[in-house]
């Protein structure tokens, strides 16, 4: 499993998005030039937080985005999975149908362990605990 770039800048985002007064109106390119990610690619992500509910986007020449979730409420595994889909180790995880083997398989177990530990070590952390705020 690989945690994909736009997750990464997506949880990038909202941080520095954390890290202002609430309400602010953050602007894309701002972001971007904070966070190092292209401009271009930030917008696209931040459409996909707009409408998984995570910000709120305003259009015209004063548009950008606000948090629409306190950042104390937004775990990491729910950006990943608004961003990515459903997180799964292996694909028999994600889909028990995809495997016959999965009743018996010597390994199911296994993966099903680890799948719980990472996404609780992902619902344990929210963008609150990386955001630098005064």
């Amino acid at each position: 499993m690989k945690i994909s770039r736009a997750s990464d800048y997506a949880i990038r985002g909202l941080v520095h998005m954390a890290e202002k007064p609430e309400g602010t109106i953050s602007y894309i390119k701002d972001i971007a030039k904070k966070t190092e990610v292209p401009a271009s690619f930030l917008s696209k992500i931040f459409q996909t937080l707009s409408k998984a509910g995570f910000v709120n986007s305003f259009i015209g020449t004063k548009g950008g985005f606000s948090l629409n979730i306190p950042p104390e409420k937004i775990t990491i595994k729910m950006v990943i999975e608004a961003v990515d889909g459903p997180l799964a180790l292996n694909r028999c995880i994600a889909n028990k149908t995809f495997c016959s083997r999965s009743s018996h398989c010597e390994v199911h177990f296994m993966w099903r362990e680890i799948q719980k530990m990472l996404s609780s070590a992902l619902s344990s952390r929210t963008i609150a605990e990386f955001a630098q705020t005064e």
